[in-house]
């Protein structure tokens, strides 16, 4: 799917990082009909961007694009969605990437390459979904889950992955000690790479997916979601519900200047915050 747009160059870089972050494979800029030329970036220090651009953005399905699509609705003209062939962005997006460590003693590998024997690693195949520990959201929640699980006062832990793209997060929470963990994602093909992923990492018989977070599921020992600012404010309710008295919730996908307002959505919980590369997590536990 491919999701198209109008906004003013001054807000172009910015919503490259949001649509960067909700899943997009690629992303393209064009000048608009009748403006002007684009400057030259050899010519400057930075580049820039015609005052009035076309941004063209790449999902792998109708899901993808549409939860994009509610994310930078308001920053942008023209917003149209459509379907594209096919150009197997699946493969081009994970065929050159290496292991590397993504916290302190766990490491990320795609699914064919073998660990060292004794090292703790997640081996993965993202498909079409987002998420291999690479973006700083993401990053950002598993440094998270790797101090709070190992300092060892979260011991036998029911997690809530909200958001799971590949399923990355609930299964690093496994690797490191939780017990059980769900993953919730409205995008079909982020559920089917998640049960790939637990079954290559041998945790399928502890992690649950669906589709939506219904009242009925938690409370839970840890929750993280790593969407972005808006569907965190959306869901402030149902994830406050979700996270047990005391326990511990990680909200990922916010820029800075969103932080004090995702934060005031939450006022249950006393959060912190940390910060990956221009972008803030915000955690913190429950009170009661």
């Amino acid at each position: 799917m491919r999701l198209s747009c109008s906004a003013p160059g001054s807000r172009v870089e910015l919503l490259a990082e949001l649509l960067d972050a909700a899943g997009a494979y690629a992303i393209a800029f064009e000048e608009a009909p009748g403006g002007p030329a684009f400057y030259d970036e050899g010519l400057a220090a930075e580049p820039r961007y015609w005052p009035t651009t076309r941004i063209a953005a790449f999902f792998a399905s109708e899901a993808a694009a549409r939860f994009a699509c509610e994310i930078v609705a308001d920053e942008v003209r023209d917003l149209a969605r459509d379907s594209v062939a096919d150009e197997g962005w699946g493969a081009l997006t994970s065929r050159d990437w290496q292991a590397f460590p993504v916290a302190e003693g766990l490491w990320i590998y795609p699914k064919a390459e073998d660990a060292p024997a004794g090292r703790l690693a997640i081996h993965l195949d993202p498909g079409l979904a987002f998420g291999t520990g690479t973006h700083p959201t993401t990053r950002l929640c598993l440094q998270w889950l790797a101090q709070t699980l190992r300092e060892g006062r979260e011991a036998r832990a029911h997690v809530l992955d909200f958001g799971c793209g590949s399923g990355i997060l609930a299964i690093a929470a496994l690797r490191l000690g939780a017990d059980t963990a769900l993953g919730v994602d409205i995008d079909p093909l982020a559920l089917s790479a998640t049960e790939d992923n637990a079954r290559r990492n041998a945790v399928g018989d502890r992690l649950r997916i669906a589709p939506t977070l219904t009242p009925d599921d938690g409370p839970y020992d840890l929750v993280v979601a790593n969407v972005l600012a808006r569907p965190l404010m959306a869901q402030a309710a149902a994830l406050t519900r979700a996270t047990a008295i005391g326990g511990r919730l990680a909200l990922s996908g916010i820029l800075p200047d969103q932080a004090a307002t995702v934060a005031s959505a939450f006022p249950e919980f006393h959060l912190a915050a940390a910060e990956d590369e221009g972008w803030i997590l915000l955690h913190g536990r429950r009170g009661a």
